[in-house]
């Protein structure tokens, strides 16, 4: 066993896949925020997260809405995003906890043992941190009336789905009849498909001038970055899951679920304001990778690139009709749809180039990142925090932004002619206010 908490009296305790996996994502949430050692906040989280983990099956089985409880965890990290909450308190299965972690673990083995438990999951982590009260998320957990003693009795009471022989070791009283609930999340989601149907309804009213078209293509660009965005955080999700980390699986990623990819910041405050100032296009998605699970550095570069090819991939996809002949009587004939058409691609392309710039906190840099010395790092991570308003300042205030576009309308008119005059005019039906 590898753990370092009261190593003497666990080493017959094993580690099953869920509990590693839970602990995977709870790392990969931890060094999205720039913190090394696992809190019981950062393995609650990966516990809620992990949609259809042990813990999350039972904690689904109280009166509480899981979402309030996981906006609280959310919070609470953030706050300490970029510095660890407590000094180092000792290592569990390879993952390097915080004090407060530690307790927690210590607590969690003491549990399995003392319930006579031959491994640990994610239904003992929970019941470690609430059996102390010094744990964080054992404090969050009473704040939602979910005590030891409750938490003990649903465990007695409810079988989760998915159980393995390696949890023989414990055995409930009552097992549930409910339906199996998938721990990895895979395929497309039905947001993802809705989403996928208006956009080509819209494009279809465009193309048969069915309503204002400066209203639906306002519309159907913004669903259509939605969409783009989706695919670019998928794309480095995918990177991320050939690359070794399994935990973006079961945070939902790899199903093209514009809801999994949402950060407050990003996705929504930072794109209308750059959108009311001109729309620039600024990536607006958020996945969190565990780059502890990725052994090589060139895997790493390639998850951080994968988004800006997935990008490049759709603007050149909607820039296809304008590469292969697409004649122009269709696209007189048509011309609010291929306008439109021709601007989201604008957009695409400008993202792909935006996000190749090596800023900290964009993509570029991430494609370095892994190649640069300590002393670079330890400036960029200082300047992580504000680098985003930083580089909107540079971008709108100095010649940097008309650079940048001057760059992208040159590729556009080097792939076609009447895909940059149509994008031109694009802007005036966007803009259908002005």
């Amino acid at each position: 066993m590898n753990a370092h908490i009261s190593p003497a009296s666990s080493t017959h305790l094993s580690l099953i896949k869920e509990g590693r996996q839970v602990l995977s994502t709870a790392q990969a949430i931890a060094n999205a925020h720039e913190q090394r050692l696992l809190t019981s906040y950062h393995i609650l989280l990966g516990i809620i997260e992990m949609q259809g983990s042990y813990g999350e099956q039972l904690l689904s089985q109280f009166p509480i809405k899981l979402e309030n409880l996981k906006t609280r965890l959310w919070a609470y990290i953030r706050l300490d995003a970029g510095n660890d909450k407590e000094p180092y308190g000792g290592s569990f299965f390879g993952f390097d906890l915080s004090e407060d972690g530690a307790r927690a673990m210590q607590a969690t083995v003491d549990e399995a043992i003392r319930l006579n438990a031959t491994a640990i999951d994610s239904r003992f982590m929970i019941l470690g941190m609430l059996r102390r009260l010094d744990t964080y998320g054992g404090e969050i957990l009473r704040q939602f009336d979910i005590s030891y003693e409750a938490f003990l009795a649903k465990m007695q009471q409810y079988q989760p789905q998915a159980a393995t022989r390696s949890q023989r070791g414990f055995s409930p009283r009552k097992a549930s009849t409910g339906r199996q609930r998938r721990t990895g999340q895979f395929g497309i989601s039905p947001i993802f498909m809705l989403l996928l149907a208006v956009w080509l309804g819209l494009g279809y009213m465009l193309y048969a001038g069915i309503g204002p078209a400066g209203m639906l293509t306002f519309i159907f660009v913004l669903i259509g970055w939605i969409l783009a965005v989706s695919f670019h955080e998928f794309g480095h999700a995918l990177a991320a899951y050939l690359s070794g980390d399994e935990s973006v699986a079961y945070m939902g990623y790899l199903t093209l679920n514009p809801l999994k990819y949402t950060h407050p910041l990003m996705s929504i405050v930072f794109p209308i304001i750059f959108l009311l100032m001109g729309a620039i296009p600024l990536p607006g998605g958020a996945v969190y990778i565990n780059r502890n699970a990725i052994r090589k550095r060139w895997q790493l570069s390639l998850v951080s690139a994968a988004g800006p090819l997935a990008t490049l991939v759709f603007g050149l996809l909607l820039l296809s009709p304008f590469m292969f002949g697409l004649s122009e009587q269709t696209i007189r004939a048509h011309s609010a749809l291929w306008q439109a058409v021709a601007l989201l691609a604008f957009f695409q392309i400008f993202a792909f180039i935006l996000n190749l710039i090596p800023w900290p906190g964009l993509d570029g840099f991430g494609i370095i990142e892994p190649y640069l010395p300590e002393s670079i790092l330890r400036l960029a991570y200082m300047l992580s925090g504000m680098g985003i308003f930083l580089f909107f300042l540079l971008f709108v205030y100095t010649p940097f932004g008309q650079l940048i576009g001057a760059v992208v309308w040159g590729i556009i008119q080097a792939i076609s002619i009447d895909a940059a005059a149509s994008a031109y005019f694009g802007f005036d039906l966007f803009f259908f206010w002005k």
